[in-house]
């Protein structure tokens, strides 16, 4: 019986060294894959889930709103979404899509500059725009019926003089749409500087997270992107995908990838989560001890509440400093924001308890704090 048993475990220890000398190359074409389907570029035709929220920006730019925020934690899909509905649009408006603010206000000449180019030999005549001052009239008058949508990926990251300019050309340029996208940390600063920008917002779409069934599309998309058959991953490995990643797009492809890379480099032709599985608590020791230095003051100081017991938003805000809000009220608001954003990261959890929700922490947040 053993010599019947050794050539069988020779040949399964051959075709296993084999397996570990294949490039990454080699190794899609074990799957048929062209290639990594894991990356981060940016494919707006992949786009999956959130059809709530894109129905709502659809109907927002049909009825033509000036301004429109899109909210959402880093790697929640806001520049992809974006990009779908550039190309989703087709000749319905004329999209221009800046993927970050201007550093200054007076970049907004060059910018649409580019856009409208005069072409040659009529620029031999023609001058573009000098000046900001010079936008509002010609963007009218080259508009005409023509509606422009202007998408500004990043927003969070503008200054103050940037975001007046944007509220000027949202006054008086007729036919003109922002669509703008950022952190959730961008209504806080609206609400403490640009109060009156702030209520020209007719509309904020919140991006949370996919669902497991959206996350198994996803996957799924990507992987027939490349030639496979979207069938590689089991139920059960989709389902700790999820679960690892919190099902935030950005996070979803990079555990993915995490999870090629270690069949790669293991010569392993089937995915594994034990590839990954068993390092979870140190990787997340070290990047969520990074990510609470990464915290804002204010962030900060809600957890740091939060440590000693539950609490209401309200409750949150009365034990904070007011000083620098216009009223509680502004406050509560801006504790409200911030919870949404830890909620989606699952750093707290909440509650309903009458009319309000109550907050706590999660019991991986609470074991960090006390780590750090």
């Amino acid at each position: 019986m053993d010599s019947e048993d050794a050539p069988e475990h020779k040949d399964n220890h051959s075709g296993q060294q084999k397996l570990e000398q294949l490039s990454p190359e080699k190794w899609f074409e074990t799957k048929r894959w062209k290639e990594n389907p894991f990356t981060f570029n940016i494919y707006p035709y992949l786009f999956v889930g959130y059809q709530e929220q894109i129905n709502r920006l659809l109907l927002m730019l049909l009825e033509k709103h000036k301004f429109v925020f899109v909210s959402g934690p880093t790697g929640s899909g806001k520049t992809t979404l974006l990009k779908w509905v550039e190309k989703m649009s087709g000749k319905a408006y004329d999209i221009l899509y800046i993927g970050k603010p201007p550093s200054k206000s007076e970049d907004f000449a060059l910018i649409f500059n580019e856009k409208f180019k005069i072409k040659w030999p009529m620029s031999m005549f023609k001058h573009g725009l000098k000046n900001i001052y010079q936008v509002p009239d010609f963007l009218n008058k080259k508009l005409k019926r023509r509606h422009l949508v202007i998408m500004i990926d990043e927003v969070h990251e503008a200054s103050v003089e940037t975001l007046e300019w944007l509220r000027v050309l949202g006054d008086q340029v007729t036919n003109i749409s922002f669509v703008l996208a950022g952190l959730p940390v961008f209504d806080d600063k609206l609400m403490d500087k640009l109060e009156t920008f702030r209520k020209r917002i007719v509309a904020k779409i919140d991006l949370t997270s996919l669902t497991k069934e959206e996350t198994e599309e996803m996957i799924r998309k990507r992987i027939k992107h490349v030639g496979g058959t979207g069938d590689e991953f089991s139920k059960e490995l989709l389902d700790f995908i999820h679960a690892r990643s919190g099902g935030f797009p950005r996070e979803i492809l990079r555990v993915c990838d995490e999870l090629v890379t270690k069949a790669i480099l293991r010569g392993e032709t089937e995915i594994k989560k034990e590839y990954i599985e068993n390092s979870e608590s140190q990787r997340e020791e070290r990047v969520s001890l990074e990510i609470l230095d990464t915290f804002t003051p204010m962030q900060r100081d809600i957890v740091e509440t939060l440590s000693q017991r539950s609490l209401s938003p309200g409750q949150i805000a009365d034990s904070l400093s007011l000083d620098k809000y216009k009223s509680r009220q502004h406050a509560v608001r801006s504790v409200n924001n911030i919870l949404k954003m830890l909620l989606a990261d699952g750093y707290v959890e909440r509650q309903q308890s009458e009319k309000t929700f109550v907050y706590s922490l999660t019991p991986k947040i609470k074991s960090l704090l006390v780590r750090a």
